[in-house]
């Protein structure tokens, strides 16, 4: 899960028959065998002694607390550096790249392969590469349009199925009652960029068959998005709200915002998470808006996985790479990626990535404020989301360029068509300096 902003095994054998979503795996432990762990999912040690019930001879160490996105990172980073990096860490999809490159990731194709059919292939192709399996999925944010029916219908407005209609209801609703916005722009979020570039069909980052990077943020489509929202913010349509912020939290306390774009984790952290005790407002999902009438493009919002690194000893490789399967395709641990993320839910409160997330109870469960099976619905969207999407070794890099230059056009010290094009000259910059052989 994205959360940075907030923020997604005991008679073994038989054990594993009933509950695996895929071929059961074996350790490779005769005796006993310590793991590390680093994660900043809740409730780890839910997790750990899930595990531990049916693997008695592997301990895992409870991961320490180094926070989630960049600080994370950075400890990460820091550690592998020295040689002193967890058995298993966490590491968001956008970032698989960034440690593939160091090298700080182990092939454990070997002993996860047989694990490829129990994910969508989209999620799949995000932890392999040219044959080598880097990680095991963890959760995903496929994508969803979230909405109060109420308001739309109060206003007449219909639930937007192209982005023109969204347009063109966010003008609308905005004059009807200026107290309220359709939906805010973030300039401070690139992850949400990334994913409206993706659902419109851009391939901003594409690596070359001899391992050259073509980088082209600033290409017709990445430019089409862009320029929408640009002329969203322009026009007063939509509101600049930096997200995951206490401001931005206050406005959804407040219901400013009639409709947000959102991932299968949204709904409880970005809704339910947020309004006041006793709010009798009502959501729902569908669909997002679609740049196309009739088509059905999703996209991925956030999302994680667990590989093993580089300082795992060469004989716990097939423990840790059967605790990274078996955490996220195993029955008993989809139930608590799935159960709420509270000391009472005593889960992680994922969106799994495994198509046997349906088969627990805790996937059909209700969830505050919204109305129907949502999971289900968001599984739906899971399946629309195009394969062929690519993330760069510099992700990080292209937040902090995209970010400053969206912040800049929102305040109207630069114009819209120039954020891309500055953040592209930026980035093709910094990959050449790093040693990447780049074309613009």
């Amino acid at each position: 899960m994205n959360l940075r902003k907030i923020l997604s095994l005991g008679a073994a054998t038989a054990t594993l028959l009933g509950v695996l979503a895929g071929t059961a795996a074996t350790a490779s432990a005769s005796s006993k065998v310590t793991l590390t762990w680093w994660t900043w999912t809740t409730n780890p040690q839910k997790v750990i002694a899930n595990f531990e019930k049916a693997y008695p001879n592997i301990t895992v160490k409870m991961p320490p607390s180094y926070g989630s996105g960049g600080t994370f990172y950075a400890k990460l980073t820091t550690a592998m550096a020295g040689g002193t990096g967890p058995d298993v860490t966490q590491v968001e999809y956008d970032h698989l790249p960034q440690f593939i490159g160091a090298k700080d990731l182990v092939n454990i194709a070997q002993y996860v392969s047989q694990y490829k059919s129990d994910f969508p292939a989209w999620v799949w192709n995000q932890v392999s590469q040219n044959g080598k399996v880097y990680a095991m999925p963890e959760d995903i944010g496929p994508m969803g349009l979230m909405y109060q029916p109420a308001v739309l219908k109060k206003y007449n407005l219909p639930v937007p199925a192209t982005w023109a209609q969204f347009a063109s209801d966010a003008v609308a609703l905005h004059k009807a009652d200026p107290s309220q916005y359709l939906t805010y722009f973030a300039p401070n979020d690139a992850d949400v960029l990334e994913s409206l570039f993706w659902q419109a069909g851009a391939y901003p980052y594409q690596v070359q068959p001899n391992g050259s990077w073509k980088i082209n943020l600033d290409g017709p489509i990445e430019q089409k998005v862009m320029n929408y929202w640009g002329t969203l913010v322009k026009e007063g349509a939509v509101a600049v709200d930096d997200d995951f912020t206490a401001d931005w939290g206050h406005h959804i306390a407040e219901d400013r915002y009639v409709a947000m774009v959102g991932a299968g984790w949204s709904p409880t952290y970005m809704v339910d998470a947020y309004l006041p005790t006793g709010s009798t407002l009502q959501w729902a999902v569908t669909q997002m808006p679609q740049w196309t009438a009739g088509a059905h493009a999703a996209a991925n919002w956030g999302g994680s996985t667990n590989a093993v690194t580089k300082d795992a000893p060469a004989d716990v490789v097939k423990d840790a790479a059967l605790f990274a399967a078996y955490i996220n395709t195993s029955k008993s641990g989809l139930t608590i990626d799935e159960s709420p993320a509270t000391p009472a839910g005593g889960g992680r409160g994922l969106f799994p990535a495994a198509l046997a997330r349906a088969s627990v109870a805790e996937f059909s469960a209700p969830v505050p404020h919204f109305s129907g099976n949502i999971n289900a619905q968001f599984s739906t969207y899971a399946n629309e989301v195009p394969t062929k999407f690519e993330w760069s070794p510099w992700d990080t890099e292209f937040g902090n360029f995209v970010i400053t230059q969206m912040a800049a056009a929102a305040a109207g010290k630069e114009s819209w068509s120039k954020v891309l094009t500055a953040t592209q000259s930026q980035l093709v910059s910094y990959a050449q300096s790093a040693g990447y052989s780049v074309s613009g």
